[in-house]
């Protein structure tokens, strides 16, 4: 069975990725095991200001927004009839999907090519271009 990891942000991009997942997975014989990833830059702890905010307050905000992030990616692979697995991780975000696909043993990683922000992305790099480098697998590219 076909493994794929599906990586989005919660931006309108992700419904576009989505929607290119499930056009492609009616060319598989079997439908695909799809993972759908949501990754959060690490909130910074500012010289020790992660200890007030406490530990379990952190990993609700985290979840929180990975589920946000995740919802209309979900809607529109649930009403495709595919199902899926959620994964939200906190990390470097490209060093992260690619660590996961690894784990997961995923055959191909399907992500945006613009995510939240330009701005963001020209200050930091490209994510989907880190990832092509860093992973395993075949990395599809949905443009924007």
């Amino acid at each position: 069975m076909t493994r794929i990891l599906i990586a989005v942000d919660g931006s309108s991009h992700s419904a576009k990725v989505a929607k290119a997942v499930i056009r492609q997975a009616s060319a598989y014989k079997q439908p695909p095991e799809l993972h759908l990833a949501y990754v959060h830059l690490p909130v910074p702890t500012l010289g020790g200001l992660i200890k007030p905010v406490g530990h379990e307050a952190l990993q609700r905000y985290y979840r929180e927004e990975g589920e946000d992030a995740l919802r209309g990616a979900k809607k529109l692979l649930d009403r495709a009839k595919l199902a899926c697995t959620l994964h939200i991780m906190v990390g470097p975000i490209a060093e992260t999907l690619a660590g996961e696909a690894k784990k997961l043993k995923c055959d191909l990683i399907i992500m945006g090519t613009h995510g939240m922000g330009a701005v963001s992305g020209m200050l930091l790099g490209s994510v989907a271009t880190k990832t092509v480098h860093l992973a395993r697998c075949p990395v599809v590219l949905i443009r924007e």
